[in-house]
């Protein structure tokens, strides 16, 4: 870790200079895109890095420190639409769910509003700690998790519902993901797609055209969009967005 100031250099040289920091910063526009460019060129480390781990920590954690988030504080509008189809059509069939990368909580604790008992993952100890502290002012009941999302253990069949909501790296882990889910249980996914411009998540993780319905051809997909909608991070214009709800096959499912 550093103790210098958020600049250009510090993040280049620790490696911490996404896309998504580079969102955060208060700088004009022209800048940003252009210091992204060049992160893109400096990254590096590999998931399971202890020290690039500890690094991108570090950075995320000043991201949730930010006294001007750039990122929507309610919680994400499709995840919602899904929480409200879930209890209509009833298609839950226990209470455990699972949100990676919760960041402060906005969408963890609307899970946990409706009753499900919600496990959140996150990096940052900043973002955590907003988040409980948000679930005790709302009473509710929350395990808020540091975790490298990479090395976390998800388990098999453990969860039935697993939210991913603007973290497309996980993209290389979604079989694990899909393998943690229980039969008959959701993933909820929303994110940039490969058209999205500018300010974001690695270019090469921005979600392809029919990426993830090709990645969950083997479940029921019951809500699949692709276009142009507002982004939760870096809001501003439409952009290019993917989002999927998926249920999980039960044994002699046809």
């Amino acid at each position: 870790m550093w103790s210098g100031p958020l600049d250009r250099r510090n993040l280049i040289r620790f490696g911490l200079f996404t896309p998504w920091i580079a969102a955060a910063m208060p700088l004009p526009l022209a800048a940003r895109r252009s210091w992204v460019a060049q992160a893109g060129q400096s990254q590096g480390g590999t998931p399971g890095d202890t020290g690039a781990a500890s690094a991108e920590a570090s950075g995320w954690n000043r991201v949730f420190a930010q006294p001007r988030p750039v990122y929507r504080l309610e919680a994400n509008a499709f995840l919602a639409q899904a929480v409200e189809r879930m209890q209509r059509e009833q298609l839950l069939r226990g209470k455990a769910a699972l949100d990676i990368a919760m960041g402060d909580g906005r969408n963890a604790l609307l899970l946990a509003e409706q009753g499900l008992e919600v496990t959140g993952l996150d990096i940052s100890t900043v973002a955590l700690d907003k988040a409980r502290a948000k679930a005790a002012e709302k009473q509710l009941s929350l395990q808020a998790l540091e975790q490298d999302l990479f090395t976390y253990d998800y388990g098999e069949e453990k969860w039935d519902l697993i939210t991913l909501i603007y973290f497309n790296p996980a993209i290389r882990i979604l079989d694990q993901l899909k393998a943690a889910v229980k039969p008959g249980g959701l993933l909820v996914i929303e994110g940039q797609g490969s058209e999205h411009t500018g300010d974001g998540p690695p270019p090469a993780t921005r979600f392809r055209p029919n990426q993830l319905l090709q990645a969950c051809a083997d479940w029921r997909v019951l809500d699949y969009e692709d276009g142009r909608f507002a982004c939760d991070w870096s809001q501003g214009s439409l952009t290019h967005v993917v989002r999927l709800m998926a249920r999980k096959p039960t044994a002699g499912a046809k």
